[in-house]
């Protein structure tokens, strides 16, 4: 659904909440304390319900990204479009210009609908690529040598950096998970492979890093080597080189500069807009969907916890 449509159907804080109401409960509302359907509505508070079992008021926004928000939902709705409809990603400046609002509050905002992005236990077969990149700055240029102090050898692009690296495993023509990995041994990308991976029924390729070695005791493996050739017939990891050039730009391009410790909450997005590139339903109301049944992960412009506990959850497929 584009923005036009979005502001023109959704411009009232009572139409945005008859509509999460529709896609959470359907006809009958639940109460999101003890699960009664023995509800009535508050006339005189717009958007809350009294249970009739437990006593308690509540609201369709308890228990989802939009918890405790003090934006409007046309607001929220409008930011929503924006991040959906932008496959290189949207910085919170931009956000904060379009929608009208603060830039902490698009920061905010734009984090907490990251987390309605999030999907664990996604499954991949077939022919699968594995990679990993490298985020971070470029590497600073070399200082002079009369300053015996300070290192002056050129810092190396990839790997052997301290740069923050992250793991991708795509299907082609399918979807794709992302994870940030601190240490690249062998045993932690058999993990991640394990945790998403059917490898009883799919065919690895990757490049000829050391690490991906032990990969052939867990499923059929293919390498090939890049210092040599980068593609034959069908052993090539081009797919998930490709989306490294996504990534990059929309850091390039729109977020300049990443922290660290929120980089998983943009993987989620890079990741969710991708897996959704070839999919014809609306959109819109798929996200809507997922908000509503996630809980708030943001809490007074923080995490509730680690975000790699929010993002990552393990799901052994094998």
């Amino acid at each position: 659904m584009n923005l036009i449509k979005i502001s023109k159907k959704y411009d009232t804080q009572a139409k945005c909440l008859a509509y999460l109401e529709k896609l959470r409960w359907g006809k009958t509302v639940t109460c999101t304390k003890c699960g009664s359907g023995n509800t009535v509505r508050i006339q005189s508070q717009a958007g809350r319900h009294h249970c009739n079992n437990c006593k308690t008021t509540f609201s369709v926004l308890v228990d989802t990204v939009f918890e405790n928000t003090r934006l409007e939902l046309p607001k929220w709705f409008l930011i929503i479009g924006l991040m959906l409809n932008a496959k290189k990603g949207i910085s919170a400046k931009q956000i904060m210009r379009d929608a009208g609002v603060t830039y902490k509050t698009a920061w905010y905002t734009a984090m907490r609908v990251r987390c309605g992005m999030i999907n664990n236990c996604i499954t991949l077969q077939n022919i699968v690529e594995m990679d990993e990149a490298y985020v971070g700055g470029k590497p600073r240029k070399k200082l002079p040598l009369n300053k015996p102090s300070i290192s002056t050898v050129t810092n190396k692009r990839g790997r052997g950096t301290r740069k923050t690296p992250i793991v991708g495993i795509v299907e082609r023509d399918g979807d794709i998970v992302l994870k940030v990995i601190e240490k690249l041994t062998s045993r932690n990308l058999i993990a991640m492979l394990k945790e998403n991976v059917k490898t009883d029924n799919a065919l690895l390729i990757t490049d000829e890093y050391r690490a991906y070695n032990k990969m052939d005791d867990e499923i059929e493996h293919l390498v090939i080597n890049h210092q040599k050739e980068y593609s034959r017939g069908i052993v090539h990891t081009n797919n998930i080189e490709g989306f490294w050039s996504i990534v990059k730009n929309s850091i390039r391009g729109q977020y300049i500069a990443l922290s660290k410790k929120y980089l998983p909450f943009y993987l989620v997005q890079a990741q969710y807009i991708f897996n959704l590139r070839n999919d014809e339903g609306d959109l819109f109301q798929q996200y809507l969907v997922n908000a509503v049944n996630h809980e708030n992960q943001m809490e007074y412009y923080k995490p509730t916890k680690d975000v790699k506990k929010i993002v990552y959850r393990k799901c052994n497929l094998n």
